[in-house]
């Protein structure tokens, strides 16, 4: 057992998961970096696992879904990850195409691809889907699961900073380099199910009562959980009001940049906050609408302003996962209302 998981009966069980799937050194940072909120792992792998890897729609194709996503969002971990996953399942050139982000040669490829990364656009993907109606709600949660992973990656792994300079010092423990995928498995519906310990909320109407529903139920219920996040009334109400007025996309030209006009959106929408409210907000905007942009001062800002034993990383962890997670679900509105065949998911 890995040392991160000793102790915990929970984290034990979604690390035992993982390693099967993914091998003992090959799971990737931003599944890796959730290890300090045992239940927010286990409902994101649930979520991905009932999304990505089991399910009845070729897994190819919801990869490059995914893909799509994590290359609109410009998340280099994510990215790979499902580069791995279509290498290891019998597409290496395909996987170095969508890594090096070229255009497949195969059109349905190509659509599939281009779908993924249309959900972040302002007017989302094309009313007509390149998958069948009966298999939407896989590729929706493949999308919306992708969007949340990649809002996380691009936030608080660790990667190289803009202009090759180094590393930001304050990434998390999912730093650690992800190993090669372990060749791809038979995965039945709901096998993931299991790990889901209380009540987790309805599920998403959309999923068909599918087994990826509960997994979106239990992400949405632990991404919105305090944990000593500082996640006050105000910090809840402000994050979602600015994450809907910008549609859950990126309010700005250049999301990746720190200078304070590409930043004039933040400081706007933290207006009137006071205390520990603002550094906290500032974390949780940023991650959801713009997380290339979150630097190290406003991580540093937040630790220095939050309460005594509320400032360390699983707290972070938690407060990005708030912000993430209201964004996502501006996504899944935006996406349910266009896709043909939400909701029409054979139960399995």
């Amino acid at each position: 057992m890995d040392p991160a998981t000793a102790g915990d009966v929970q984290l034990g069980a979604v690390h035992a998961q993982l390693v099967a799937h993914y091998g003992a050194s090959g799971i990737p940072p931003e599944l890796r970096l959730l290890f300090g909120a045992p239940d927010l792992l286990c409902a994101t792998w649930v979520a991905f696992h009932e999304s990505l890897v089991a399910g009845r729609a070729s897994r190819t194709d919801r990869e490059l879904v995914a893909a799509g996503v994590a290359r609109a969002g410009r998340c280099a971990p994510v990215l790979r990850t499902q580069a791995r996953a279509l290498d290891a399942g019998g597409h290496p050139a395909l996987a170095r195409t969508v890594r090096a982000g070229g255009t497949p040669e195969d059109p349905g490829h190509a659509r599939l691809l281009a779908w993924g990364a249309a959900t972040a656009a302002p007017k989302g993907p094309p009313a007509e889907p390149p998958f069948p109606a009966v298999h939407a709600p896989e590729f929706l949660g493949a999308a919306l699961t992708a969007h949340f992973l990649t809002r996380l990656g691009s936030a608080l792994v660790s990667a190289p900073v803009p202009g090759g300079v180094g590393r930001w010092p304050w990434r998390l423990k999912g730093r650690r380099a992800a190993a090669r995928s372990t060749a791809e498995r038979t995965a039945r519906p709901g096998d993931s199910l299991s790990l889901l310990a209380g009540a987790t909320g309805p599920a998403p109407s959309w999923a068909g009562g599918a087994p990826l529903g509960a997994g979106l139920a239990a992400l949405r219920s632990a991404a919105a959980a305090d944990g000593g996040a500082g996640l006050t009334d105000t910090v809840r109400t402000r994050v979602a009001e600015t994450v809907a007025e910008y549609g859950g996309r990126p309010p700005t030209a250049d999301p990746g940049g720190r200078q304070p006009a590409a930043r004039a959106w933040l400081y706007a929408a933290l207006s009137g906050l006071r205390g520990t409210d603002r550094p906290a907000a500032a974390v949780a905007l940023l991650t959801a609408l713009a997380p290339a942009q979150l630097a190290f001062s406003d991580v540093e800002f937040w630790r220095v302003t939050a309460p005594e034993g509320e400032a360390g990383d699983t707290a972070l962890l938690r407060l990005a996962a708030f912000g993430a997670y209201t964004a996502v679900e501006c996504v899944e509105r935006r996406l349910v209302a266009s896709t043909p065949g939400a909701g029409t998911h054979p139960r399995s």
